[in-house]
């Protein structure tokens, strides 16, 4: 069954006409959805909407809301990504694509040392829109229930100091600690440097601010390919 995010209210028993031209355009033209079929609609709150397909306008769509669930799919561990900012924002792309399908629950793009980036702490990412779109779409398809949140950029110490949860962080020169080796609750802040990764002095910075800094083997891991396998080793 094919799935949306709308961010609207939905009731069982109602008829409701959601006018998108956007939507309107997927359900009708792209994926051929008729009327009398059925499709899932969530809204961000962690319950999907099962709608049957009651009729098309011009740009809108109605649709009969007969039953509802809650998703069950969420992870029990809250994952927050400070994802140091890299060369290029499809790198980032990437990133928040795999991990929303992962389980994280919100992004940081993260101006560090070696971040190659003239945005300023406080400043939208780059192409904010498009990121979104990325985040919305990795939610239908893997079955969550809330869309993660998308952050303004951040200064390396600012987040090193309001960060969420536990702190840690992918750190080549950490000692012979793994990320097995740590301990933390519900709730995790992961660090994750640039492609020159994150110097000396930020790790040293980290640690006096409560974090803890670990290695993820022999192997070196490039910037978009790090927050994956972190991610995977916490939820798998």
């Amino acid at each position: 069954m094919d799935r949306f995010y709308k961010k609207i209210k939905l009731e069982v028993g109602e008829t409701v006409e959601v006018k998108d031209a956007d939507f309107a355009h997927q359900v009708n033209r792209v994926l051929r959805v008729r009327v009398g079929e059925k499709i899932a609609v969530f809204n961000g709150d962690g319950i999907d909407f099962l709608c049957e397909v009651a009729g098309f306008g011009k740009d809108s769509v109605s649709l009969k809301v007969l039953d509802k669930v809650a998703t069950d799919c969420e992870r029990s561990v809250r994952v927050h990504l400070y994802q140091a900012i890299p060369h290029t924002w499809s790198k980032f792309e990437d990133v928040i694509k795999k991990c929303t399908e992962l389980g994280a629950v919100s992004f940081y793009p993260m101006k560090t040392t070696r971040s190659e980036t003239f945005l300023k702490s406080g400043e939208e990412p780059a192409k904010k829109e498009r990121l979104i779109r990325i985040l919305v779409e990795a939610t239908e398809q893997c079955g969550g229930g809330v869309v993660p949140e998308l952050e303004n950029v951040v200064g390396f110490e600012e987040a090193c100091k309001n960060a969420k949860g536990a702190k840690i962080m992918a750190y080549e020169k950490a000692s012979a600690k793994s990320l097995g080796d740590l301990k933390f609750g519900d709730e995790v802040s992961v660090f994750v440097g640039p492609e020159g990764g994150f110097t000396p002095e930020e790790a040293g910075i980290f640690e006096r601010e409560g974090g803890e800094v670990f290695h993820l083997g022999k192997r070196i891991l490039r910037t978009e390919t790090a927050p994956t396998a972190i991610l995977g080793k916490i939820f798998f």
